[in-house]
């Protein structure tokens, strides 16, 4: 099976290009700059990737590309509530769904975050527009390698003293490992069910925000003094995004626990499917 992938900005996407490939997975993948990627990559590329420029109306036929039989598009921006970025991701969505049709694929698995569940409607009607056999995934944290919670938490882990507040430290999260939702997308397009449908995946065991944070603390840091303090919400926001002035992978932390990420996995009903444990997931890479 032939697979195309956009998104490569996108953890996710970025880390399909070395965990998506197998025997019966040939891919590719597309990106505005190929050497720019390239040189952040940490690990083996095993797909061919193509210089395309999804913002450009102008997308070219795809040449060097196959006819492809399926494709993943990960999103393209922070979060679709905002006007800008959503104008942004729906003329990205266009020109790939054009290249893709172009390649005589009409199978495209659309994958964002699970707090974009109540702005996926312009995306759904872009699909039905273009009469896409589409399967739309809301995906939970997603764990792993030079994620961006790691990133978060060896920051937090320098400092003696940890704020949080019990508004967003009690928040609900059910995070998945990169391998395991890697596995799972593979398995997702020949399912008849999620054609056509809306799925949200998390991974196989729920945990509070501030829990994760002491579970990675615990396995990986082995600190012993650090003292973590419950303040007031507002006063918590105020210092948190004043002392990351705007870093992305802060930011994208803050935005994650704004709600209860707990969802059922009712695709579970059509798919049987193993999570690895999480303190496994943390230990991993």
């Amino acid at each position: 099976m032939d697979i195309l992938i956009s998104g490569l900005n996108n953890y996710v996407g970025r880390r399909c290009t070395s965990l998506m490939a197998d025997t019966d997975f040939r891919l590719f993948a597309i990106t505005r700059n190929r050497k720019l990627f390239e040189d952040r990559m940490s690990e083996p590329i095993h797909a061919q990737v193509f210089e395309i420029d999804l913002l450009k109306d102008d997308v070219q036929d795809g040449i060097g590309l196959p006819y492809i039989d399926a494709s993943f598009y990960f999103t393209q921006v922070p979060a679709l509530d905002d006007d800008v970025n959503l104008r942004v991701e729906l003329l990205c969505l266009r020109n790939f769904i054009r290249l893709i049709k172009r390649l005589r694929c009409n199978r495209l698995v659309y994958v964002t975050e699970l707090t974009d569940r109540r702005s996926i409607q312009p995306i759904l009607n872009l699909l039905r527009e273009f009469q896409i056999d589409y399967t739309v995934v809301l995906k939970n944290l997603v764990v792993g390698k030079d994620c961006w919670l790691y990133h978060v938490y060896q920051q937090l882990s320098s400092r003696k003293v940890i704020f949080y507040s019990n508004q967003y430290g009690d928040k609900l999260l059910q995070p998945i490992g990169i391998h395991d939702l890697v596995r799972w997308l593979k398995a997702i397009l020949y399912v008849p069910n999620f054609h056509y449908n809306v799925l949200e995946v998390g991974g196989g065991e729920v945990i509070s925000t501030v829990d994760l944070y002491r579970l990675y603390r615990k396995l990986t840091t082995k600190l012993n003094l650090q003292r973590m303090v419950s303040l007031p919400n507002w006063l918590l926001a105020l210092l948190y995004r004043k002392g990351t002035n705007g870093r992305a992978a802060t930011m994208s932390f803050l935005n994650s626990i704004q709600i209860d990420a707990k969802v059922e996995n009712s695709w579970d009903a059509y798919l049987a499917f193993r999570f690895t444990p999480l303190k496994e997931i943390l230990l991993a890479e």
